[in-house]
């Protein structure tokens, strides 16, 4: 059985880069200029559409989105003096081929690297993506499922050699061609704590395939499984209660286009819906970074729970400010976008993990709470059987005059001083800790009735 035909094809990575504060952030703002390979990208570009006719984008921005998410994703805010994320972009092409093993059989899968984009949030986890283009002539169900495969493993090994005669690995070609070797993985990699092993991996692919047939092509590239196991053949045929499982996560609006969101991908495919410029830019620039903008969310979620126990007071405080700035509920003005934002952010089950993790730093603040209050009843209690204390002289005092006239012994003397501050302690301590005391009083009782 043949596949069907494929008409146009987007496809892009997104990765994860450190943690950076304002001062790390400019640091490496002026490394991404130094060799002029990137430039801010604050706003669309005007595009020349015929000698008589330009079009802004920016204009259907701002009328479509609201101005909390296209600031965030599109603009560079004016109005807020804090920049929420800045955003760099490189246009430089290099190509490189991916290497797949499979068996014993060594396939090449080259490519073109023709765009990475860089997204800076100020003290939250940052993002890059890279684009990737397939020759026409690659343009095929089996090459586009190898490189599906093969691109979203860091370690992946490229054609491209190192000093040591061993091939070039994916993440680490990356690093040196487009972040300016800033590294993906190792022991001192903050991100790679949360990245896991892979990058995300942005489909969307224009074919020859009849409405309603879209499923198992949306299982199979959206899991990286091998070509037709959605369709019972091979070795990881899906359990069908799994296919069901994974298939609520389907973003399906319209007859000619269908799209499954997982955590590791999001895989649209469909006929007829990337036959335009404008299509192709619909998907690639804006549906494209309301999948980054949720796993930008998401990644951060991890992060505050993964970090919850280093310090709760401070970071309760970062992540209620990055709660103001990014938990968005609707970026949109119109119906389709805010749809996939939401359907989005179901399959990477954000707000399953918000909750949880604001009951996690709850209850872990009440504790803080109780504790300190713990400690402060404790000072208090100290500070009241000092001034008990103070009440001691007046006693002594009494008593001694009291041995003065009547004549009393030492022993007599001190006897009666014993007795009257034991009283004046049991007062106080069943004043201050009356609990304690009734357990004490029930306990002897009950030891006098078993008597």
């Amino acid at each position: 059985m043949s596949h069907p035909k494929i008409n146009n094809c987007i496809i892009k990575i997104v990765g994860l880069l450190g943690v950076y504060d304002n001062t790390s952030r400019v640091d490496f703002q002026k490394k991404l200029r130094k060799n002029n390979k990137y430039s801010e990208d604050n706003r669309p570009e005007i595009v020349k559409v015929s000698e008589t006719f330009s079009k802004d984008p920016a204009a259907l921005l701002k009328d479509q989105y609201y101005p909390e998410f296209r600031d965030i994703m599109y603009f560079k805010s004016n109005e807020n003096k804090e920049l929420l994320c800045r955003r760099f972009i490189c246009k430089q092409k290099q190509s490189i081929s991916l290497i797949k093993k499979k068996e014993g059989i060594i396939n090449q899968l080259p490519i073109i690297i023709t765009q990475c984009e860089i997204y800076l949030f100020t003290d939250q986890i940052s993002l890059f993506s890279l684009q990737i283009e397939v020759d026409k002539s690659n343009w095929n169900f089996d090459f586009l499922s190898d490189l599906n495969y093969v691109s979203r493993n860091f370690d992946s090994n490229t054609n491209e050699k190192m000093s040591s005669d061993k091939n070039k690995a994916w993440h680490e070609w990356i690093s040196e061609n487009y972040l300016q070797n800033e590294k993906l993985r190792g022991e001192k990699v903050k991100a790679d704590e949360y990245s896991g092993s892979k990058f995300k991996v942005f489909t969307a692919i224009d074919c020859d395939l009849q409405t309603g047939n879209f499923d198992k092509y949306l299982y199979d590239l959206g899991t990286s499984s091998p070509l037709k196991s959605a369709d019972g053949q091979g070795d990881y045929v899906p359990h069908r209660d799994y296919f069901s499982f994974l298939m609520k996560n389907k973003v399906s609006y319209f007859n000619n286009w269908e799209a499954l969101c997982l955590f590791d991908s999001f895989t649209a495919i469909g006929s007829e819906f990337l036959g335009s410029p404008d299509d192709i830019n619909t998907w690639s620039y804006t549906y494209f970074r309301i999948y980054l903008f949720q796993l930008f969310f998401k990644y951060n979620l991890y992060r505050y729970n993964s970090d919850l126990h280093d310090n709760t007071v401070k970071l309760r405080n970062h992540f209620e400010k990055f709660l103001n700035n990014y938990n968005l509920s609707h970026i949109s003005f119109n119906f389709l976008p805010n749809e996939m934002f939401n359907k989005i952010g179901e399959a990477l089950h954000l707000d399953e993990e918000l909750n949880t993790f604001q009951n996690r730093i709850n209850r872990i603040s009440s504790a803080i709470q109780e504790e300190k209050q713990s400690r402060t009843n404790a000072l208090l209690q100290f500070v009241s059987v000092l001034g008990g204390l103070g009440s001691v002289m007046p006693v002594f005092d009494g008593l001694s005059l009291a041995q003065k006239y009547l004549g009393w012994s030492n022993g007599v003397f001190y006897t009666l001083l014993v007795l009257i501050l034991l009283s004046i302690a049991l007062v106080v301590l069943a004043f201050l800790m009356p609990a304690q005391v009734k357990k004490i009083k029930k306990n002897i009782f009950s030891k006098k009735s078993d008597l």
